[in-house]
């Protein structure tokens, strides 16, 4: 049977009927096409085919009240201080990830396999500059059961030299053993909209979460937002966010740009596939608790600003023989006072 959707959300039929269609507002436009793109209906009568354009925008948008999502922003300096991006040795970046501890950097096991080289913090740009901080990467582990080419849970941490604490803040680990209470989330990445070769900046958008697209990881979408910013999301590693705490990192990015999306008609667009944290917070846990161990100054924990801490004074050899002489001043001036008084 042919349906063809009407403005009044009803289908019209081949034989002139109409039936409610209100069950398809938020299908994708992408749903009965095969790999090729091409129609799914091969046992149909080509007989009784209605021409019609196919238009991709022939579903009503629907949202729920106090839906979060929003389209892809521009963070601004200090707003997320536990951003880190990665970069290779030419200085070029490879992806992004997450304070989780001082010297701890939380991403995709994707990206450890990548030639990964140095750290960058307290950045919005994926390059050195005078205000960005270069961290030495010492070492890296993937999660025991990653094997690559999407077997296993794709995350992994990244070790690296210990830093001041005065300008970044880690992210907290969600306590959600399940999916269930996450609706919508926050996804980080360097340069999610940007093309090759171009200055990557620190990026965020915000999504609807939807049904595991398979065993370890749930999907995210972008709908019924009106925007005209390009919108995609070419990056991994980064951290998704719910309520300022981390719930998972980001193992698959949409490298297809749209350039507006409306609040009129529903897209469904694909933005990410993430592993929740409930998958592999045990394992990290282990590692933040053995690496703070001996932490001599806490980290604050996002959405709590770094604090900037006075660094202690201490006596350079000038300054330790600066003390040790003053008290002899003292008693010259004193015994001075002395012989002028007799």
């Amino acid at each position: 049977m042919i349906k063809i959707a009407l403005p009044d959300e009803r289908t019209l039929t081949a034989d002139g009927n109409d039936v409610c269609s209100s069950e398809n507002v938020k299908k994708s436009v992408y749903e009965n096409r095969d790999d090729n793109g091409d129609s799914n209906d091969d046992g149909k009568d080509e007989s009784m085919d209605v021409p019609y354009e196919a238009d991709q925008n022939n579903a009503t948008c629907t949202r729920r009240h106090n839906s979060q999502m929003h389209e892809v922003r521009s963070a601004f300096a200090k707003q997320f201080p536990f951003m880190a991006a990665i970069m290779s040795q030419q200085n070029e970046y490879l992806c992004s990830g997450a304070i989780v501890s001082n010297g701890l950097v939380l991403t995709s096991a994707q990206c450890i396999q990548k030639p990964i080289n140095y750290i960058l913090l307290n950045t919005t740009t994926a390059k050195r500059d005078n205000t960005s901080v270069l961290l030495h990467i010492i070492k890296s582990e993937k999660y025991p059961t990653y094997s690559g080419a999407g077997a296993g849970k794709d995350v992994g941490l990244v070790y690296t030299e210990k830093h001041n604490t005065s300008f970044v803040s880690k992210l907290g680990l969600s306590n959600m053993t399940t999916g269930d209470q996450l609706t919508d989330v926050e996804a980080f990445g360097f340069g999610l909209n940007t093309d090759s070769g171009l200055e990557k900046e620190l990026q965020f958008v915000g999504l609807e979460r939807r049904s595991p697209s398979n065993e370890h990881y749930f999907s995210a979408y972008l709908d019924c937002v009106e925007t005209k910013v390009l919108t995609c999301f070419k990056d991994i590693g980064g951290p998704v966010i719910f309520d300022h705490q981390l719930v998972g990192v980001v193992v698959k990015g949409q490298s297809d740009c749209t350039r507006e999306i409306t609040s009129r008609y529903s897209i469904n667009k694909f933005m990410i596939d993430f592993l929740p944290t409930y998958a592999f917070k045990a394992w990290l846990s282990e590692r933040i608790k053995t690496n703070e161990e001996h932490e001599a100054v806490a980290m604050q924990t996002y959405p709590t600003k770094p604090i900037l801490r006075q660094t202690a004074h201490v006596l350079t050899s000038t300054n330790r023989n600066s003390a040790q002489r003053w008290p002899l001043k003292v008693i010259l001036l004193y015994l001075v006072s002395i012989v002028t008084y007799l």
